[in-house]
Order: C-alpha cells, then sequence, then structure tokens
C-alpha cells in the first residue's frame, strides 16, 4: 500500500529565477497640470476653479514668497515687550519611549503647529 497525496496533483508555483510574464501596460492618464501663473510675491488667484488632482507644483505655488512678504513668519519682540501683544509659546513633547515618530505625532504637531501659525498672525 502506497501513500497517496490526498490534496491532489502539485500545482506548478513560478520559478522565482526565470523572468515573469510581462504585464499589459496601463494607459496613461491625461494630465491636468495647469501651469501657476502669479507673479512671485503676489496673493494667488483663489477664484480659478479646482483641478480634478493635486498638484503640488501649481498649487503650492506662490504661496510662500507672499507669506514672506507679509511678514506672517516675522515675529516682533517690540510687540511683546511693550504689552501689545502676550507672550506665547507652546512646548511640544518628545517621542514615544522607543523614539520613534508615528501618525500620531504628526496629526497632533500639525494641530499644534496650526494652533501657533494663528496665534502668531
Amino acid at each position: 500500500m502506497g501513500s497517496k497525496n490526498k490534496k491532489g496533483p502539485k500545482k506548478d508555483k513560478p520559478n522565482p529565477c526565470q523572468p515573469s510574464k510581462p504585464k499589459a501596460a496601463k494607459p496613461e492618464k491625461p494630465s491636468t497640470f495647469v501651469a501657476d501663473t502669479t507673479p512671485f510675491g503676489e496673493k494667488k488667484d483663489s477664484t480659478l476653479p479646482m483641478l480634478p488632482e493635486y498638484h503640488p507644483k501649481s498649487v503650492e505655488a506662490a504661496w510662500y514668497a507672499w507669506w514672506e512678504k507679509k511678514g506672517f513668519f516675522h515675529a516682533n519682540a517690540e510687540n511683546v515687550t511693550s504689552g501689545k501683544k502676550k507672550l506665547f509659546a507652546k512646548i511640544i513633547p518628545p517621542p514615544n519611549v522607543t523614539g520613534a515618530l508615528h501618525l500620531g505625532h504628526a496629526l497632533m504637531l500639525s494641530i499644534e503647529d496650526v494652533i501657533v501659525r494663528t496665534k502668531r498672525m
């Protein structure tokens, strides 16, 4: 009496040493990228319709230069020392015990960053 394979015949497994079959090429979607025409340092026209896809170069172009021109990143110490504005400080906690940052840190710190930027404006 010989032993029989109860599972049936073995199926062929792909050999990792042999190249796999080429996959059919997917048709590429047409790009919806529109170049930004905002002059450097000027406020971007936000009345234009939104694109169906996010293009960072188009969306973020010119915002940073406008923020710098308006002085949004400039902290004026005279406002605090003269009493015009109250001192505002936000302490960011260290990462967890393992020392690794994760998405929870990114979300929490993003919210705190928005609060700080709002207070500074």
